[in-house]
């Protein structure tokens, strides 16, 4: 490379990290780390590294990082046009919203998000990160309130590490913003599911279940999807419910999308249906076993759809039950034998005393040992170990 071509690009680098470590001129941006202090976990979006010699794609980043951190409605106005009519060319598989929530004010990310039309979910081409994931793993709980309000966003998203948002929040008030949106998400969405299948709209059923967003937040087998409140009590599933009923559409509909046909009721069949009574002490049953109709029989067991049913619990048994596990397995990760395959973590509620009453900690069990932190960022505090 020309000897003068090298020296542009060292300039333009050292630039962008002397931009990126500068202290905000926002109040509300102080606190947000920047990805090249040393010491803090780096955010990778793809463009804090250009590409070697890509002098103009360099130019272009900087540029935009200093319109996004000066925060003049104007200027920020002319970029996301730019960006709009496809002149967003340099930034290198990011886009100006994962610029933004990294080094802008809350008021530019509104505004970004009030006058440009986007994919909220977009991912970054270098890690795979959406929005809501960067704000997240930034502690950004201002953000992270604005993103989930807009229409359409999936917070159950995984980046290219198998890596959600709510795997990435390491704040308390962030981890229960996204878990309170998933609770409210599920809900909304049970109550959907209840009325198509009482109405019997078998189509717009299909078009729910089917639905990425759902399929990764919601659990068709969950013993509250059944509308029968027998079913319920008995710990059935909405599987149960329909061979009860000899309903063979709902039968294979929910089949081909993620129902267990080996999921065994809690107590046992004790409904009438005017065709099958059961006593209070038999073990619990298969969907199968709680009717005697011959057709719904050999639907639950035989079909095609009994069989695409058997072979996705097969699937999810060996890469795990998400796509960010599928990732994982195809990546040389071993979902099951690894480390993430032998540990649950989370935030829970723990009495600490009468004064505080409870308070959110960072829970881990692994192999059997259950141990707990004040926070995720600070594994090495640990408060007790069981």
């Amino acid at each position: 490379m020309p000897r003068a071509s090298m020296e542009s690009t060292r300039g333009i680098d050292s630039s962008m990290q002397r931009l990126s470590m500068e202290p905000s001129r926002d109040s509300t941006t102080s606190n947000i780390p920047s990805p090249l202090v040393q010491g803090t976990t780096p955010i990778s979006t793809g463009v804090i590294n250009p590409q070697p010699g890509s002098v103009e794609s360099s130019v272009k980043v900087f540029r935009v990082y200093e319109v996004l951190r000066g925060g003049d409605p104007a200027a920020v106005q002319k970029i996301v046009r730019e960006a709009s009519s496809g002149q967003d060319a340099g930034l290198q598989g990011t886009t100006i919203l994962h610029l933004a929530i990294q080094c802008a004010d809350h008021a530019v990310i509104e505004q970004i998000l009030s006058t440009t039309p986007m994919d909220i979910n977009t991912r970054e081409s270098k890690d795979g990160n959406t929005p809501l994931i960067i704000a997240a793993a930034m502690n950004r709980p201002s953000v992270v309130k604005l993103l989930l309000q807009q229409r359409g966003v999936d917070d159950s998203l995984t980046n290219y590490q198998g890596k959600s948002a709510l795997d990435m929040a390491k704040a308390p008030e962030v981890f229960e913003q996204l878990q309170m949106a998933r609770s409210m998400y599920i809900d909304q969405q049970v109550k959907q599911c209840h009325r198509l299948v009482q109405t019997k709209n078998y189509g717009q059923l299909e078009n729910l279940c089917s639905d990425d967003h759902f399929k990764s937040a919601v659990d068709i087998n969950s013993g509250e999807m059944a509308t029968d409140p027998a079913i319920t009590a008995n710990g059935g599933t909405l599987l149960h419910q329909a061979a009860l009923y000899r309903d063979h559409k709902l039968i294979e509909l929910l089949l081909m999308n993620g129902a267990d046909p080996f999921r065994r009721d809690r107590k046992g069949t004790t409904f009438s249906f005017g065709l099958r009574k059961s006593t209070d002490h038999e073990i619990g049953k298969l969907p199968q076993d709680i009717t005697e109709d011959k057709t719904t029989r050999a639907l639950l067991k035989k079909s095609p759809a009994a069989t695409a049913a058997q072979r996705g619990i097969q699937e999810r048994t060996i890469l795990g039950v998400n796509a960010g596990q599928q990732v994982r397995a195809l990546t040389g990760e071993n979902a099951l034998g690894g480390k993430e395959g032998r540990e649950m973590k989370g935030y829970l509620k723990k009495w600490v005393n009468y004064t505080t009453g409870y308070k959110l900690r960072w829970f881990v069990l692994e192999d059997g040992v259950l141990s707990y932190y004040k926070h995720q960022g600070k594994l090495y505090c640990i408060r007790a170990q069981v």
